[in-house]
């Protein structure tokens, strides 16, 4: 996997300087570290918003820090019995118009060159496998209120200007993550402001709150989660070993539950628990392959037979790239 410069020098910030700061660290900022970025801009956003083929379940767009029901901008036209999908972009015009925030899903998806680094990125742990979202926002209007994320996040700033608070590091918990409240935030340990080329690596579960400074600003996100099989996912293959070992009847509960977790330490079960994180780790691999190499290569060489027809070359054969 061939990575440009600016990509190199995320990806060790990330490496180096994220995953290897003191364990007290909260948060690493670096300013201008790629100020020449080309990975996503404005006119990207514009893009993808003006595509003909845009999914809404890709967007999600906020007024005043409440999400704004899209289900009136989806349309469509019968065609030979089928929907065929379009939006309204009006509904989202007026949105913007009134000084809306929106955030763009899925861009390890429809760019390229951000699944290129999000595949460098998974690398950082065993079961990392990262979302890639595009936050737009404009001055006294942001996506999200205070909140914590229950993973660690790299952010890389685009345009305009934000400042980020951050508070103190709270316990993992799995409730209670959003619309948080002063108190409920904690006291705030340091304050950022982020500019373009500007990349910040967040840990886990510290509470934060943004402001956008200037007209509007954006960056894209990059949620470093830990995909391996979840706690409830680990509860049900081991209640199938209890299942097929469980304890007498009239067993005290407790002496219940000592036998469910004699059971998580037995080989059989730990065998099962790694096939099943090898199982999701293969199955990230083959989507990140897949991505990269995503594309139609059919047409290829009927277009550039069509060229050299055209300009009475000799005809030149064309690799085959197909998958």
């Amino acid at each position: 996997m061939q990575l440009s410069p600016v990509q190199r020098r995320i990806r060790d910030f990330y490496f180096k300087e994220g995953l290897g700061a003191p364990p007290e660290l909260s948060h690493v900022h670096r300013s201008n570290l790629v100020p020449d970025q080309q990975l996503f801009s404005l006119e990207h956003l514009r893009r993808h918003l003006n595509n003909p083929l845009l999914d809404l379940n890709y967007l999600n767009v906020f007024q005043r820090g409440k999400p704004v029901d899209l289900s009136g901008a989806s349309l469509y036209k019968l065609v030979q019995k089928r929907k065929i999908a379009f939006v309204d972009r009006r509904v989202l015009q007026h949105h913007l118009e009134n000084g809306a925030a929106c955030v763009l899903e899925g861009l390890d998806i429809l760019e390229p060159e951000i699944n290129t680094l999000a595949t460098a990125l998974d690398r950082g742990h065993a079961a990392t496998f990262s979302n890639a979202t595009v936050f737009f926002s404009q001055r006294g209007n942001e996506a999200y209120r205070g909140h914590a994320d229950t993973d660690d996040v790299l952010v890389i700033h685009l345009a305009g200007e934000k400042r980020w608070d951050f508070h103190k590091r709270q316990a993992p918990r799995r409730v209670n993550l959003s619309d948080l409240d002063a108190p409920q935030m904690g006291p705030v340990e340091a304050s950022v402001a982020m500019r373009p080329g500007d990349v910040l690596y967040l840990r886990n579960f510290t509470p934060h709150r943004v402001e956008t400074l200037s007209p509007y600003s954006l960056h894209l996100s990059f949620d470093l989660c830990d995909r391996q099989p979840s706690i409830e996912i680990a509860l049900q293959m081991l209640l199938r070993h209890y299942d097929r070992d469980a304890s007498p009847r009239g067993v005290p509960t407790e002496q219940d539950l000592d036998k469910l977790f004699s059971l998580a330490r037995r080989p059989t079960y730990q065998a099962e628990l790694a096939q099943a994180r090898a199982g999701e780790d293969a199955g990230h691999a083959e989507f990140r392959e897949l991505l990269a190499n995503n594309r139609i290569t059919y047409l290829d060489r009927l277009l550039q037979a069509s060229r050299t027809e055209a300009s009475g070359e000799p005809a030149r054969s064309v690799p085959d790239t197909r998958i």
